[in-house]
């Protein structure tokens, strides 16, 4: 809410919610157009318990045409509504290979007590890509789609760790280990420096009204206005974008234009910036550019916001950053330090399965 209350959604009234969140008690007037989508029992392939809203009130179904969807439910539906299609589903898939988590359906990781034997047993999606069966990037969005993340919820979009350090080179050595970031610490400790800044407000931390504990970070590796952000130049993403920043642009110093300024920014420079990476940086160059022209203003140092400025190894091409990433993803020397990523990824996990 507008004054930081934390309130169930259940109570709150008309006109509280965020603009980019839908409001449940908004009756539709009878000229509005209704949408609704249709699929068989038999073309449902699979089904996760999900949260909406950071509540677990939600499905996501996916279909075998490659369509998904998630349904939000009053908070005492969800479970029977899940119950009642794994009974009348013919077609739900029990194959590893076939499932967008990685696991097989009786893969229960909803429980805290299954979540690690499901994700290093001999079977799970850990051992398979430790045989190599799968890349990188599989693993990572399994990893997400284990966590409860989706691409239908921009507060729990999937998340991508940075791979790289180096955005000034003309190329790019793999072997090189500066070449990449310290996988083994979050974006707050890749410098000594800002972690040090982190480490002295925490200890120095003194709040007169008692209300705030110290802390570490104030802000989140991952949320929708990061991930609208990083987006913007895209539609729907431009809409969301406007209606989280009051229906404007952000001032154009403080907008997504560079690769290398926003490395930076979240690895060293500024001390709310600990953000991470989106899928979309290792398979989709069309966020890269601003096909649609829109104004996103000038910077204080008279440049005027555009595409995206690309590291010199890109050769100014975004599909060739798309390329050299993805290659920097699937590397040796990113397959032999991922597990420092999956580390904090799996207590993230732990963390979202006692949620659900």
């Amino acid at each position: 809410m507008k004054n930081r209350e934390i309130r169930d959604i259940d109570s709150l009234c008309s006109g509280s919610y965020e603009p980019i969140l839908p409001n449940p008690g908004n009756v539709r007037t009878p000229h509005e157009m209704r949408q609704s989508s249709k699929f068989a029992y038999e073309d449902i392939r699979e089904v996760h318990k999900r949260r909406y809203l950071l509540q677990p009130i939600a499905l996501e179904v996916f279909s075998g045409d490659g369509r998904n969807f998630l349904l939000s439910f009053p908070r005492k539906v969800r479970n029977k509504v899940y119950q009642r299609i794994m009974s009348v589903a013919t077609s739900i898939a029990d194959n590893a290979q076939q499932s967008v988590a990685g696991q097989s359906r009786t893969a229960n990781v909803e429980q805290s007590s299954n979540l690690f034997s499901s994700l290093i047993g001999e079977t799970s999606v850990t051992q398979r890509w430790v045989r190599g069966e799968i890349s990188n990037f599989q693993y990572l969005m399994h990893l997400n789609t284990l966590a409860g993340r989706s691409y239908n919820d921009l507060m729990q979009y999937p998340v991508f760790p940075w791979i790289l350090a180096d955005y000034e080179s003309d190329w790019l050595d793999f072997s090189n280990p500066k070449t990449f970031r310290d996988f083994s610490m979050p974006m707050g400790a890749q410098s000594k420096e800002r972690l040090q800044q982190f480490e002295k407000r925490y200890q120095e931390w003194d709040d007169p009204h008692g209300e705030t504990p110290p802390y570490f970070y104030g802000t989140h590796y991952s949320s929708a206005m990061i991930v609208c952000s990083y987006l913007v130049r895209l539609e729907p993403f431009t809409q969301h974008f406007l209606r989280l920043q009051g229906g404007h642009f952000d001032l154009a110093d403080r907008m997504f234009h560079s690769i290398k300024e926003a490395w930076h920014s979240a690895s060293k420079h500024n001390m709310a910036d600990v953000k991470e990476l989106i899928p979309e940086f290792f398979y989709l160059p069309e966020f890269l550019t601003n096909a649609n022209n829109f104004d996103f203003g000038m910077k204080q140092n008279s440049e005027t916001l555009n595409h995206v400025v690309l590291p010199p190894w890109s050769k100014g091409d975004p599909r060739e950053f798309i390329r050299v990433h993805r290659d920097a993803l699937e590397c040796d020397y990113v397959s032999q330090h991922l597990h420092l990523v999956r580390a904090i990824l799996m207590l993230i996990l732990l963390i979202n399965s006692m949620l659900v």
